[in-house]
């Protein structure tokens, strides 16, 4: 049984000017609708004193794309309803005349 495909939803911040002419991230908006395969990772405990936080996160794996995607490692993605941000570079390869990537995704709760 193979694993299906499922929407990956790559968000991107639009680029606003501050008040002193430099830009800031604004808000974020859906960028690049992807159709590819989640594989969640193990949730972990971060090591900061004081505080009970739980990372979560995972691997998004795309292939048989026309074009390379726009994808930065400053962008989020929306996977099964949870907004991940992109934990990293973008793995990204021609193979057979189409593109492949992937990339880490991590949410902090």
């Amino acid at each position: 049984m193979s694993a299906r495909y499922e929407p990956i939803i790559v968000r991107r911040a639009t680029e606003e000017v501050n008040g002193d002419g430099d830009p800031v991230p604004g808000a974020w908006s859906d960028h690049v609708v992807l159709s590819g395969k989640f594989a969640p990772s193990n949730p972990s405990e971060a090591l900061d004193p004081g505080r009970k936080t739980v990372i979560t996160g995972g691997t998004v794996y795309v292939r048989d794309l026309a074009n390379r995607p726009d994808i930065e490692a400053t962008d989020r993605a929306t996977i099964r309803g949870v907004e991940y941000a992109i934990d990293g570079e973008i793995g990204a390869w021609l193979r057979a005349g189409s593109w492949a990537v992937q990339f880490a995704v991590k949410a902090v709760n």
